[in-house]
């Protein structure tokens, strides 16, 4: 196919459908809101989301030692990044989990540079790039169980339509 990208093409067929265009619009829309979560000058949001969901935790009787420290911020920085290979793989379907792993950690690790020098407000944490690198890794399986449910579905579904 002359003049398609080549992420756009998987076996000479494109690869986008509905579903993959769905994908990269919530894929652009978490962009959008990373964007504006990272790069605040001030960690206010940042701040105030861990303090409720913490608060929120401890009202329903989750442990002090299981909300104490930076737990529940590690916990929130990774199911913030889970999304981004996760879409990004239903989205870009020719690109390999360990490709969209791979991206999350450069993505966090410039995220992290970015806040220590530029965002006097902010401060760069490696902890923060293990964290989201692991959200990373957790979406990506997550998108590879949905991928085999789904080709075992349309296999199934191609199995019975052929009378067999």
């Amino acid at each position: 196919m002359l003049g398609t990208p080549a992420w756009v093409v998987r076996d000479n067929q494109p690869v986008t459908t509905p579903w993959t265009a769905l994908a990269r619009f919530a894929l652009l829309v978490h962009i959008i809101f990373l964007a504006w979560v990272l790069f605040n000058p001030t960690p206010d949001v940042a701040i105030g989301t861990v303090g409720g969901v913490a608060d929120r935790l401890a009202a329903l009787g989750v442990p002090e030692r299981l909300i104490a420290g930076g737990r529940v911020e590690f916990v929130l920085n990774a199911l913030m990044f889970a999304p981004l290979p996760f879409l990004g793989a239903l989205a870009f379907p020719r690109l390999r989990w360990s490709d969209w792993v791979a991206w999350t950690f450069i993505g966090s690790a410039g995220v992290e540079i970015t806040q220590g020098l530029f965002l006097s407000g902010r401060s760069a944490q490696f902890v923060d790039v293990v964290a989201n690198t692991l959200g990373g890794l957790l979406g990506a399986v997550c998108a590879l169980i949905v991928g085999v449910v789904l080709r075992r579905a349309r296999d199934q579904d191609a199995f019975e339509k052929s009378g067999a």
